[in-house]
């Protein structure tokens, strides 16, 4: 997998973000303007209303500037448009606004034999991502040092700091949204950045969402998760007889019978439901990353994806585990597979 490491002020940590991923942010952007096209006549178009006819720019230099800054820094790091950078870190966004769905699988441990604590997720994209897939290794001046697991040009897609903190993601597209929220990609990255499990669910809880997520949180503190989306803030919880246990993959689950949309067409939701079932059968077995990799490494239920099995496109883009350690002086183990984790395998990946 392609590695960015970088340190310094958000200018700086983007700059080096975009210099050291120019082919593959060239080629995302290029395989994404060719994927929009399907559907959109002007994708200069589809560019320009993600940034300007949205306040999602907005809400994001209100809330993050220093991630806005990071982001301009990539744009001139690659050679591209700032108005590029910024929509290629709209993700989520860009599906609601066009009508399409990613799907992803989680599950959280905190009272595992080995540690703290073990969180993991498949992130499952549509197939013309592959090759755009980086680890992204940062140490910005006013946060913990981070790795998160992303795609070219953006700030994260899921990862966790040095003092102990992790944070995966899945889509709620059954959630409200809104065009003057701030995008998920910069949730992720800001909730990341935090020192804390505490700090980060306040902070998750005051933040305008533009887009219906799922955010579970695991540190030495516990795990916590939450389901979220324009107006919405909603705890989720699975088993009351496994309370230090979180799963998800892609339908609502807080307040709710946990049922999968039947109707659904969509690949991610056609799958989340029997996904989610796999999960409720796995998770009180899982005792240390060894368990861990076995449950997103199996294929069986869809967990671990690959074109031409269970659907003819859409695949495990890439899969991360983070083991919590007790000891608050030793940093995370994080571990990145830049593929199904069944036939591609795990990295270590060091903090800087």
């Amino acid at each position: 997998m392609r590695t960015v490491t970088a340190s310094g002020d958000p200018k700086t940590v983007g700059r080096a973000h975009g210099r050291q991923a120019a082919s593959a942010i060239h080629a995302t952007l290029a395989a994404w303007r060719e994927e929009a096209a399907r559907t959109h006549d002007d994708v200069d178009a589809l560019i320009h209303d993600l940034v300007e006819n949205t306040g999602f720019r907005a809400a994001t230099t209100e809330w993050f500037p220093d991630l806005v800054e990071e982001v301009d820094g990539i744009a001139e790091g690659a050679g591209i448009s700032a108005a590029e950078a910024f929509a290629l870190n709209c993700m989520d966004e860009a599906w609601w606004m066009s009508s399409s769905d990613g799907g992803c699988s989680v599950i959280a441990v905190s009272d595992v034999d080995s540690g703290a604590g073990v969180i993991g997720q498949n992130m499952d994209l549509d197939t013309w991502m592959d090759g755009s897939q980086v680890t992204l290794r940062v140490s910005p001046d006013d946060h913990p040092a981070q790795v998160l697991m992303t795609r070219a040009g953006m700030v994260g897609l899921c990862g966790a700091n040095r003092t102990g903190l992790a944070v995966m993601v899945n889509t709620l597209s059954q959630l409200p949204v809104d065009r003057d929220g701030v995008p998920v990609a910069f949730v992720l990255r800001a909730l990341v950045s935090q020192p804390s499990l505490a700090d980060a669910v306040d902070l998750l809880s005051r933040v305008p969402h533009a887009s219906g997520q799922a955010y579970t949180l695991a540190s030495r503190e516990g795990v916590r998760g939450f389901e979220c989306g324009a107006g919405v803030v909603d705890e989720y919880r699975n088993d009351s007889a496994l309370p230090r246990r979180r799963w998800h993959t892609n339908h609502p689950i807080a307040d709710s019978s946990g049922t999968a949309p039947v109707d659904a067409t969509d690949w991610a939701m056609g799958s989340t439901g029997p996904r989610m079932e796999h999960l409720d059968a796995k998770a009180a077995a899982v005792s240390g990353a060894a368990d861990l990799q076995a449950v997103l490494s199996d294929s069986t239920a869809g967990i671990c994806m690959f074109p031409g099995r269970w659907t003819a496109d859409g695949f495990t883009f890439a899969s991360i585990m983070v083991t919590v350690p007790a000891n608050p002086g030793e940093a995370p183990s994080v571990q990145i597979a830049s593929g199904p984790p069944d036939r591609i395998a795990y990295e270590a990946v060091p903090f800087i």
